[in-house]
């Protein structure tokens, strides 16, 4: 089998420095055959430059256009780049760390479709917590998103798997280009009957993390409301 590993990049010049490494040889020296596709969503600084620096060491592929678009449109098109069995996604900061490709291969079924990393499962471990405040916004976004998608505990964990087949079906009508496209991706999931399992993995939160939470919960909100009222519209079909 072939595994396209999809990371989104957006101004990460500085983590691309601590981690690109690692995640070459990583894969360079691992039994799977995979193909590592980079997505750089319109970055301002020398995200670019470095990964066109490692293009003379390693083998890998970029996408990249001009205009910011968010990471839901940039894990879409690093999807519609790949040639693999599965496909799969994470962040360039390593929170779900490496080993859990190896859980992955383990945990996966021939019949599976869909499978997402949670870090609210029992065998879930998490090695370094995020504040109290983010904490409380995570978990009351995962309520909300349960309305659409119930049953689901993470909704937000940055490693998630889809087979060829379910992945075409898919990010072939996702439209949530932002905070609120992993909700998407399992709603549109549930609507076209594709069964997700949950795997628990271990997490640690990034200290360096740019993300504002209060804001992205907000944006999310409002994109959850977007979702169903392109369900009524049809656009998921």
């Amino acid at each position: 089998m072939l595994f396209s590993i999809i990371i989104p990049l957006f101004n990460e010049e500085r983590r691309l420095f601590k981690t690109a490494p690692v995640i070459f040889n990583f894969f360079k020296n691992h039994d799977q055959k995979t193909e590592l596709i980079f997505v750089n969503d319109g970055s301002s600084d020398k995200t670019l430059e470095m990964l066109n620096s490692y293009k003379k060491d390693y083998d890998f592929k970029v996408v990249s256009y001009q205009q910011n678009r968010g990471k839901g449109y940039a894990v879409r098109q690093g999807v519609f780049a790949a040639s693999g069995d599965w496909v799969i996604f994470f962040d360039i900061d390593l929170a779900t760390p490496l080993e859990e490709f190896n859980n992955l291969i383990k945990f996966l079924k021939p019949d599976d479709q869909v499978v997402v990393g949670s870090r609210r499962l029992k065998n879930s471990h998490i090695e370094r917590y995020e504040s109290g405040i983010r904490t409380f916004l995570g978990q009351g976004f995962t309520k909300l998103s349960n309305i659409l998608v119930p049953g689901i505990t993470d909704f937000t964990c940055g490693f998630k798997c889809f087979s060829k087949v379910a992945a075409q079906k898919i990010f072939s009508v996702a439209r949530i280009d932002r905070w609120g496209f992993d909700t998407e991706l399992l709603y549109i999931a549930k609507l076209k009957k594709i069964i997700v399992r949950q795997m628990p993995v271990v997490w640690a939160h990034d200290t360096d993390s740019r993300v504002n939470v209060l804001k992205a919960v907000v944006s999310s909100l409002k994109e959850l409301f977007e979702m169903k009222m392109n369900q009524i519209k049809g656009l998921y079909k």
